[in-house]
């Protein structure tokens, strides 16, 4: 990494079930300063400071920016209270800021999310999505340059997963980051209740994409078309069973590219002349594990000065397109155009990403226990 500064960070909701892997992230790292752990979950707090060294703790971030303003502050929280915080971190003056999907309930919230941001000068880090696969970044770099020739289309081959408003983000990510793209327009479907898998409900009992108000959509599994700038679509099948190997795939004039794990695949030349790359970017030395380069983010950012990787507006753009894939739906796979005009519109995620664990029941979330100590 660039320079040797250390940075006071903060991490809230640090004793949660994702928050705990970014509360260890920090405290191995030499260049940060763990000065705050903020949890409302006071029956985990202490142990949790205990275990990475923490000395202060606090129930509301509001304590914590009283008795000091961090560096960086990484939000882990329910999204139904992500907004607040990160609102408030950027106003108290703290220069870096991460959050988690989904960013928002509403594209409103959003919206002021990104802009009290940009105001502040705050760099703003959301999701993961740029390094659940490895070398994503690099293979876009290494396509933008021209590698597969022309981009002629991409694809999320397994479609998206069952939430638009959850993981379904991460993918609109990637291919928004593989391409280099914007979304245009949506043709959008949703699948029926009884396609959904069995034991997996609808947020609140609703019908998938049905209204909770005028303009909160409930959360649901959808697919469909999506026209990109440049005159390309990428095709969102119908979600798939098992696991699928590629997460997103991009179609050249003279190649094809598919973002994946253990790591990505890429075909340069068509037809008898096509055969594989090597993508020796894979070979560079990369970060220790996953968290340590997504936390690592912010710091870069800081040196840099610089927006953060994996952005807020990269989550805020994924967004958009999930709700216009569901809005698409609700008017017979009539074509929506983005950016959606009204911005009162959202996706009711299910209950565990809007008010949390602690607050729904583990068990409802899909964990047997509530966090424990890594």
């Amino acid at each position: 990494m660039e320079g040797q500064k250390t940075y006071k960070v903060a991490v809230v909701g640090g004793a949660g079930m994702w928050g705990r892997h970014y509360l260890r992230a920090y405290a191995d790292h030499p260049r940060a300063e763990v000065v705050g752990l903020v949890d409302r979950a006071v029956e985990r707090l202490d142990e949790f400071a205990e275990r990475f060294g923490v000395g202060a703790v606090f129930g509301e971030v509001e304590e914590l920016l009283r008795r000091e303003v961090p560096d960086i502050v990484s939000v882990v929280l329910p999204v139904g209270i992500s907004p607040r915080v990160v609102e408030a971190c950027a106003e108290a003056g703290v220069r870096a800021i991460s959050c988690e999907k989904p960013m928002a309930v509403r594209l409103e919230e959003a919206d002021r999310m990104v802009q009290v941001c940009r105001e502040r000068g705050v760099a703003l880090g959301c999701g993961t999505a740029h390094y659940e696969v490895p070398g994503l970044i690099p293979l876009a770099a290494w396509v933008a340059g021209g590698n597969i020739g022309a981009l002629t289309g991409a694809a999320i081959p397994g479609g998206l997963p069952r939430e638009v408003s959850g993981s379904g983000c991460v993918q609109l990510t990637q291919m928004r980051l593989l391409t280099g793209r914007e979304v245009e327009w949506v043709e959008g479907h949703v699948l029926p209740p009884h396609e959904w898998e069995e034991g997996w409900d609808q947020p609140g009992g609703g019908t998938a994409g049905e209204l909770a108000d005028d303009h909160l959509h409930v959360d649901c599994p959808a697919h469909g078309t999506l026209g990109l700038s440049g005159g390309i679509t990428c095709e969102i099948p119908l979600p798939r069973e098992g696991r699928v190997y590629g997460r997103v795939t991009a179609f050249g004039e003279s190649g094809t590219v598919w973002a994946a794990h253990p790591e990505p695949v890429a075909v340069q030349g068509t037809g008898a002349q096509a055969s594989p790359a090597r993508l020796d970017f894979l070979h560079r030395k990369p970060a220790p594990d996953f968290f340590t380069a997504v936390v690592e983010r912010l710091m870069v950012a800081l040196d840099r000065g610089e927006e953060a990787q994996c952005s807020g507006h990269d989550y805020r753009q994924a967004l958009e397109i999930g709700i216009a894939l569901i809005l698409s739906a609700q008017r017979g796979g009539e074509r929506v155009d983005l950016p959606l005009a009204d911005r009162r519109h959202g996706i009711l995620p299910r209950p565990y990403r809007l008010a949390g664990g602690d607050a729904v029941g583990w068990a409802k979330s899909g964990y047997e226990s509530p966090p424990q100590v890594p």
